[in-house]
């Protein structure tokens, strides 16, 4: 997750933006996944949900799922997305 906020922060940076907020890995976990224990798999499962990706969906990798956890975890702290845990949601 570390890596992760670093990769946010640049891409912010570069467009002249910042995220003051300190969310935690087990933060970032928990509000994305429901748990503050989940694996780098169930993170990942959570973002394709989230973002309503097919199940099959392959992130380069377990960095670019965490940047997307870690964002997804802000905009739902901030109250800028709906906060209801993906496994409580149906698609449309």
């Amino acid at each position: 997750m570390h890596g992760a906020w670093s990769a946010v922060d640049r891409a912010l940076a570069s467009l002249g933006l910042a995220v003051a907020a300190n969310i935690t890995p087990t933060s970032v976990k928990k509000i994305v996944t429901g748990s503050g224990k989940a694996e780098k798999a169930d993170v990942a499962q959570a973002v394709r949900k989230w973002l309503r990706l097919p199940d099959d969906y392959r992130f380069a990798t377990d960095d670019e799922s965490d940047a997307a956890a870690v964002i997804l975890a802000h905009l739902i702290s901030e109250n800028l997305i709906g906060g209801i845990a993906p496994r409580e949601r149906t698609r449309p």
